[in-house]
């Protein structure tokens, strides 16, 4: 039978977080049978849980064959999250199992540690966000100065390169979402007055601008661009089709093939630099999607909940605060199974 699940590199983070902690829950040597037909619910509830699974499984044999500098990115990521995980699951394990258990959570801290940023990114992408120059790990956002000028701000779980040279000011972006405040620069050479422009690459084209500031986002399998200030000019297939400009207040969602229609953009894409979402008639599953990327673990609607429409902002940081506040404003509820992953249902 052909997989028709998702690929590897489609995988949310969220997602392989979950399959971790049921992963270790089953192996701590304390999970009972219902602990073990719940995982088994999940893991064909879709088929991105399966897929999930499947990845865990088999991610140790394609270790072997990374090079050692990426595997040495895997195993400090991994030590961040060791930590991290260890204080969630400490009151689900067996404390007299604490070998056990610390040698559970260092492999598969490993494979969150990788598929936080490599499994979020395009398929060619993945061991390239490892050896990144700048990243940011889930819920991290940060600001980076370029010597040109420009201001790099990078979102949750990104990962790029930075080249600045005499010739090329070029960024690589592997995985996340960056707000790029360009500024301008003469051309190399003496006398030279003609700017060079500030180019952004991804998996489906590239984007480049002369000054002004704009957004670039790497989805699963397209890139989402908004021009914020000035304009930019998006060639997809990387010059292989006509580049299209965008100016200020448009946007453009679009593949490797130039699919996608450029529209009005959306006010409060780049909130997130000041930390928060901005809702206006957002589904309730749109607005969950956005909050997951900012924390370790799942939120997700029911389907009977997930057309709800809310407006507001809401802080990233805060979860707790932000799902008080749907649970006022909607017929919902949550209901957390762990502090990991959080339902939100008809109430």
């Amino acid at each position: 039978m052909t997989n028709s699940g998702p690929a590897a590199g489609d995988l949310h983070p969220a997602v392989v977080e979950v399959a971790v902690a049921w992963m270790v829950k089953l192996q701590s040597g304390g999970a009972t049978a219902q602990d073990h037909a719940a995982c088994e619910h999940w893991r064909h509830e879709r088929p991105e849980h399966a897929q999930a699974w499947a990845t865990l499984s088999g991610f140790s044999q394609r270790l072997k064959v990374l090079p050692p500098s990426l595997a040495r990115n895997a195993l400090a990521a991994a030590r961040e999250l060791e930590l991290e995980l260890e204080l969630e699951l400490e009151l689900e394990l067996d404390r007299e199992r604490a070998p056990r258990r610390r040698s559970l959570l260092k492999g598969l801290a490993l494979v969150v540690g990788t598929a936080g940023i490599g499994l979020a990114s395009a398929p060619d992408g993945g061991w390239k966000s490892l050896a990144a120059s700048h990243r940011t790990s889930v819920g991290e956002r940060r600001r980076l100065a370029l010597a040109d000028g420009s201001v790099l701000h990078l979102n949750t779980a990104t990962a790029l390169d930075v080249r600045m040279d005499g010739h090329e000011r070029c960024v690589d972006l592997f995985a996340g979402e960056v707000l790029i405040e360009c500024a301008r620069h003469a051309g190399h050479g003496a006398g030279s007055a003609e700017a060079r422009p500030l180019i952004v690459r991804t998996a489906q084209g590239r984007i480049q601008a002369e000054e002004g500031r704009f957004i670039v986002r790497k989805l699963a399998a397209q890139t989402f661009v908004q021009a914020l200030e000035g304009w930019v000019d998006v060639s997809p297939g990387h010059g292989q089709l006509a580049s299209r400009r965008l100016v200020a207040g448009r946007q453009w969602t679009f593949d490797a093939r130039g699919a996608g229609a450029a529209e009005a953009a959306d006010g409060g894409a780049g909130a997130w630099v000041d930390g928060l979402i901005v809702a206006r008639d957002m589904p309730l599953a749109a607005l969950a999607a956005e909050l997951s990327r900012y924390r370790r673990g799942w939120l997700r609607c029911d389907a009977a909940v997930a057309r709800l429409r809310i407006s507001g902002v809401f802080p990233v940081d805060d979860l707790h605060r932000v799902v008080a506040a749907i649970q006022r404003t909607l017929p919902v509820r949550a209901r957390a199974r762990t502090s990991w992953w959080v339902t939100l249902e008809a109430r």
